[in-house]
């Protein structure tokens, strides 16, 4: 998996959280705050597909993205344990 595919993969776990944990929301003033990370993280995975689509010659200002790109090793680890403990 290169940096681009694994800050998309990144992204798209944080994602899948901040959805997940709407589920369990009762309170309609804190459901639409949950969805509203949810889809301010989407757009952040919308950009790094984009990246990944066309490589862009400066690096992702994302944290999460930044983190993937700059320490692939333990980003690719972090998200095998989500896949692993989501699965």
């Amino acid at each position: 998996m290169n940096r681009a595919q694994l800050a998309m993969a990144y992204q798209a776990c944080e994602v899948a959280d901040l959805a997940r944990s709407a589920v369990t929301l009762t309170s309609p003033a804190e459901a639409r705050a949950q969805a509203e990370l949810v889809v301010a993280a989407a757009q952040r995975l919308l950009a790094a597909a984009s990246r990944l689509a066309e490589p862009a010659p400066y690096p992702p200002v994302d944290a999460l993205q930044l983190f993937a790109y700059e320490h692939p090793e333990e980003a690719a680890a972090d998200v095998a344990d989500w896949l692993r403990s989501s699965g």
